[in-house]
């Protein structure tokens, strides 16, 4: 395949991208959130027991500042605290309380199943080809990233 070939198709895959962080930003929006916030809500819900603010930057590919503000609004908000962990005492451990827990699973429950209505549009063959194929962009990628700085 030509260089003009895969920069084409670099092109293509970036539209999409785009175009799905744009769709879930406007959804965020209308919660009065960022895709940021949303993205922090959700990991802090599916992660309950070892959410840490590193554990999010790390996940999330956030800077601290980024996220350190995202939880002082949700904590403003009473959606969340932040507890001292008992392993690690320069860790902090975030959980959301019982109104966080409560704002979580109704605003993610409702981005579920818009989720799950554009996943059921879809043919089983081209969901496993959607995930497998960005598994492998993403290894690749890091792989390629990491031999470069070796240089």
């Amino acid at each position: 395949m030509c260089n003009n070939d895969i920069r084409q198709e670099i092109k293509n895959y970036y539209d999409v991208y785009w175009g799905v962080n744009f769709i879930y930003e406007n959804w965020a929006k209308r919660y009065g959130l960022t895709i940021n916030s949303l993205f922090t809500l959700y990991i802090i819900h599916e992660y309950p027991d070892q959410c840490t603010l590193r554990f999010l930057c790390e996940s999330l590919l956030f800077p601290k500042q980024t996220v350190n503000t995202i939880l002082d609004s949700f904590e403003r908000k009473g959606y969340l605290t932040r507890e001292t962990a008992k392993d690690d005492k320069r860790s902090k451990i975030i959980t959301l309380t019982t109104a966080g827990q409560q704002y979580a699973d109704l605003l993610l429950s409702d981005l579920l199943a818009f989720e799950q209505e554009a996943f059921r549009h879809m043919s089983l063959s081209e969901r496993e080809g959607l995930i497998k194929g960005n598994w492998a962009f993403y290894h690749n990628l890091k792989d390629a990233l990491n031999k470069n700085e070796k240089l």
